[in-house]
């Protein structure tokens, strides 16, 4: 009993942190001038409007860009936009911006499951400081949260804690801990694919550094197979994502920001961190970026140095593994990793940005800190006058943080980008908008009737529009090209209602919208996006993979209980394998 009231104070602080930590998001909203704010926001209201009004997963927003339709769907991740769709009705009964707390439940999360993550091994109180800590690092709050409101990144940020936490029960064959396993990996799936890739890799090197000799290759293969049925899980998304990845290019797109090729985006965290930035907003960016980093990864260093050597084998060895991923991540942030984003063009394809690692070495820091604390409380760490020193000032940095964003809400104004007059905030325009279209043809061309032909006599009236479906009647002598007002995208078929064959449908150009090759007389036509083999294909696999986890989570459970799952941060052997009167550091500390 005393146990769950401590740990119930512990989440209290965690949560109470949070809100501190979110009270601008919570008080104003995002920042107006945030790099992706504008774009979250008209994702989410069309997102919303959609699935309320029946489009259960709203791929094509059908009045996105001056009510011309966006793709994007069809690739962006869908957990951020489904968790504000169903606050929305709670919202407007109890008088809250939606966007807002659902924003603001992302910091909240990273930092339950961080406690989660941390109270395996250590007492409530470490794990709140642990999880705190993991909320406050710059360039989770200052820079993803507030100064980008990345709200996919941010939501990543929480389930890569629960992942980990999920992990050592993967190993031990617990069957639920394979759901939790998959089911947060398939969460991230939905919330950040960039994310997915650069973290995916950690947790097999992580059973390879913990596992004994003889079960590496099973370890590795059941984390291999949970971290397959969290794709299975989140196929509905991922297949069609991948199918219509070939439509959408980021490459494009990353051009389009900053002229990217990787190389020329690392950071710089010599000399360059203290000059001015000449009124570049982009460069003032990367310098916030670096302060950021530094400040993250002189934490791990404090963290490192005073955990020493004197640690049993696995505790050693786990603490050289996140130091090298913190070191890593670094690495291929700063300017000495260069010639590898240069020469690995499929790089900058997949993570289009360097400092994206940040995100890595956030989760390397906190996983450093669970290492530490399940060896030394944190009250014994503070003694140490040269550990004050240096937590001293990293605390001045973070608080810096924290003041800063106050201060970009005071000087909050909208950004200055630069849009095409059809871009109606939709970030990803530039990667799937079709080629030779003129914006000013294009706007023009929205301002006139839906539907229209574009040459000879005829008329065209609308019978049905809505997402993805389009039917509309014509009547013409000759026939001709009809151009519908909505954009081209590759997948838009036509054909007469009532008959099996297809007609022609190109890009009008230079307006950049769909166009239909109609018969002459009275036609019946229908447009579409039909649902694809991959959409299909992506709902029964998710449906198998999730009455799959539904099995193995009322089945029995076997293998380590839940108490003994804490090895995976201090003690190299399971607990059935100790001597016997051996004190088991797999016991999480009951406070």
């Amino acid at each position: 009993m005393a146990s769950m009231k401590a740990d119930a104070r512990a989440i209290l602080f965690v949560g109470l942190t949070a809100v501190v930590l979110g009270l601008p998001m919570l008080l104003l909203g995002p920042l107006v001038d945030g790099h992706d704010t504008i774009e979250h926001i008209n994702f989410t209201r069309h997102f919303t409007e959609q699935f309320w009004s029946g489009d259960l997963y709203p791929r094509w927003l059908v009045d996105m860009n001056h009510g011309l339709g966006s793709p994007t769907y069809f690739v962006f991740p869908p957990l951020p936009a489904y968790l504000c769709a169903l606050l929305e009705p709670v919202g407007r009964a109890l008088r809250f911006n939606s966007f807002n707390v659902a924003t603001f439940l992302a910091l909240l999360a990273s930092g339950i499951c961080a406690f989660l993550l941390l109270r395996k091994t250590v007492g409530p109180t470490e794990a709140a400081v642990g999880a705190a800590l993991y909320m406050a690092m710059p360039y989770h709050l200052v820079i993803d949260f507030y100064r980008r409101c990345a709200i996919p990144e941010s939501w990543a940020l929480a389930w890569m804690p629960l992942i980990l936490y999920f992990l050592p029960g993967v190993v031990a064959a617990r069957r639920r801990a394979v759901v939790g396993f998959a089911v947060s990996y398939a969460l991230m799936v939905f919330s950040h694919l960039i994310s997915v890739a650069m973290f995916s890799p950690i947790p097999l090197f992580l059973v390879v550094i913990v596992s004994p000799a003889g079960a590496r290759i099973r370890s590795m293969v059941r984390v291999a197979a949970a971290e397959l049925l969290g794709f299975g899980i989140s196929a509905a998304y991922l297949l069609p994502a991948f199918a219509n990845a070939k439509y959408i290019s980021t490459a494009r797109l990353a051009l389009f920001w900053a002229g990217s090729t990787g190389a020329n985006e690392v950071v710089g965290f010599g000399r360059g961190m203290f000059s001015l930035n000449g009124g570049d907003e982009w460069k003032a960016f990367h310098h916030l970026i670096a302060w950021a980093d530094v400040s993250t990864m002189a934490l791990a260093a404090v963290s490192a140095l005073a955990l020493g050597r004197d640690m049993p084998g696995t505790s050693r060895r786990l603490s050289v593994f996140w130091s090298a991923i913190c070191c890593f991540s670094m690495f291929m942030m700063s300017r000495l990793s260069s010639a590898v984003w240069r020469y690995t063009p499929g790089l900058t394809r997949a993570i289009q940005w360097p400092w994206r690692f940040s995100a890595i070495l956030c989760i390397g820091v906190l996983s450093l800190l669970a290492v530490l604390f399940s060896r030394r409380p944190w009250h014994s760490l503070v003694r140490d006058n040269r550990v004050r020193v240096a937590l001293s000032i990293i605390a001045v940095f973070w608080l810096f943080g924290y003041g800063y964003v106050w201060w970009r809400y005071k000087t909050d104004t909208p950004s200055q980008k630069r849009w095409l007059p059809v871009n109606d905030h939709d970030g990803w325009f530039r990667g799937w908008s079709p080629m030779g279209m003129d914006p000013q043809a294009t706007l023009l061309a929205s301002a006139g009737p839906r539907i229209r032909f574009r040459e000879g006599d005829g008329t065209a009236d609308i019978i049905i529009w809505r997402p993805r479906q389009i039917e509309f009647r014509t009547n013409s002598l000759t026939g001709g090209w009809v151009m519908v007002n909505q954009f081209y995208y590759p997948t838009w078929t036509a054909s007469i209602r009532g008959g099996a064959t297809p007609i022609e449908v190109r890009t009008a150009l230079p307006e950049g919208l769909l166009e239909v090759q109609v018969p002459p007389g009275i036609q019946n036509i229908r447009v579409e996006i039909p649902l694809s083999r991959t959409e299909h294909l992506g709902r029964w696999i998710s449906l198998l993979c999730a009455f799959l986890c539904m099995l193995l989570g009322f089945s029995r459970a076997r293998g380590l209980r839940s108490t003994e799952d804490g090895w995976l941060f201090n003690s190299f052997r399971p607990p059935d394998s100790q001597p016997k009167g051996e004190r088991s550091f797999c016991t999480p500390l009951s406070g």
